[in-house]
């Protein structure tokens, strides 16, 4: 059975909500990071859905004004959102509007981004397959991203476990072998994740798996190395 979790806040100005789905076999598990900005609007990063329920507590936090599909294949929910939320903007990682026709993206996610003060974005770029965008919020000291981290301490799901092991993120905080596989620029990729090695992340917000706390972000830098960081 589909689950989503409640509204959970992670720090000041942020929260998260849960999605559990069985699909094929597995039960997949993702994230919605809520950002709210300075001004009080919000920003929804790789949207779950949304139900009534679940769009009365974020109507209390403040209104939704961007929702984001922040790579080439957290989009699932997308269009539902902006259905939900047709004043918003709903960004884009780059090729997805050519992926995906028939859903109204409004923008295609850029590092220039009007956000820019609330959410530091950065392209990690050398991986065109991913182009995944991922979001520093200095107030909170939390970096947002979807692929690039896995967290998975638990999981009740065989073939789910078996995806995780295979994927070498079981049970473990780093990146997932896919990055390595299908990075077609090393250098430029760990261009990218030493520009957001520059920020003082203590908290990893991921789309799979546990909210990671850090220490400081040296951790981070350890379970960057494998892509070059």
């Amino acid at each position: 059975m589909d689950e989503t979790t409640t509204l959970r806040e992670l720090a000041a100005e942020i929260w998260e909500v849960e999605h559990f789905r069985q699909e094929g076999g597995m039960r997949l598990r993702m994230r919605m990071t809520i950002v709210r900005r300075a001004g009080g609007a919000l920003w929804l990063h790789s949207p779950v859905p949304i139900t009534d329920e679940l769009a009365d507590k974020l109507a209390e936090l403040g209104s939704v004004r961007d929702i984001v599909a922040p790579n080439r294949f957290h989009y699932r929910f997308a269009h539902d959102a902006k259905t939900r939320y047709a004043r918003a903007t709903l960004w884009g990682a780059p090729g997805l509007r050519e992926k995906c026709k028939a859903i109204p993206f409004d923008a295609e996610l850029a590092e220039g981004a009007p956000w820019q003060g609330d959410l530091d974005a950065v392209l990690l770029r050398g991986a065109p397959l991913w182009n995944e965008h991922v979001f520093f919020h200095a107030p909170s000291s939390s970096l947002i991203c979807t692929d690039l981290l896995f967290n998975i301490r638990a999981e009740p799901n065989l073939p789910s476990r078996l995806l995780y092991r295979g994927l070498g993120v079981w049970q473990r905080f780093g990146t997932n072998r896919l990055w390595r596989w299908w990075a077609k620029d090393r250098a430029a990729l760990g261009a990218s994740l030493r520009r957001v090695l520059e920020n003082d992340v203590r908290r990893v917000i991921m789309a799979h798996g546990d909210v990671c706390e850090l220490a400081d972000v040296g951790e981070l830098a350890v379970a960057l190395k494998p892509l070059g960081a």
